[in-house]
């Protein structure tokens, strides 16, 4: 990356339209790190069935008792672990894979009750998953 052609292109963009937003943002976060292939944003997908919402997370490296799963709120899920290389860090030639620290939540669709979620980690993902409470699914009238 060429932080000159960056600096110029803020500069030219500021010219436009005078603003802090580039700026701000910038305080927050080098260029460098805005364009990096390691992140430690989960991945995930999440389902739902009649009966159940489903929440897959890749977390291949993370060991099962060192995960912390906690809903911040009834919506907000909580997940907290550590990703460990299988190999030490000097012997790495490419490395494209975050290791390290996962501190993340994520926005659950519908509300969850602690004592209702189930949770295993199988191959690298782990499987979360929750009934559906009656009230928050749409009346369908079958005929």
């Amino acid at each position: 990356m060429d932080i000159e052609k960056m600096r110029k292109w803020l500069e030219i963009t500021n010219e436009h339209k005078p603003s802090d937003f580039w700026t701000n943002v910038l305080k927050r976060k080098s260029p460098e790190e805005f364009f990096s292939l390691q992140k430690n944003t989960l991945i995930y997908d999440i389902y739902q069935d009649e009966q159940y919402t489903f929440v897959i997370v890749e977390l291949p490296g993370v060991y099962e008792e060192e995960l912390t799963l906690r809903l911040l709120s009834r919506t907000r899920l909580h997940i907290k672990g550590n990703i460990t290389p299988l190999f030490p860090k000097d012997m790495g030639i490419c490395q494209n894979r975050y290791y390290g620290e996962i501190d993340e939540t994520i926005d659950l669709p519908e509300p969850a009750e602690p004592h209702l979620l189930q949770a295993q980690c199988v191959n690298g993902l782990l499987h979360i998953s929750y009934p559906r409470l009656m009230e928050h699914i749409p009346f369908q009238k079958k005929i």
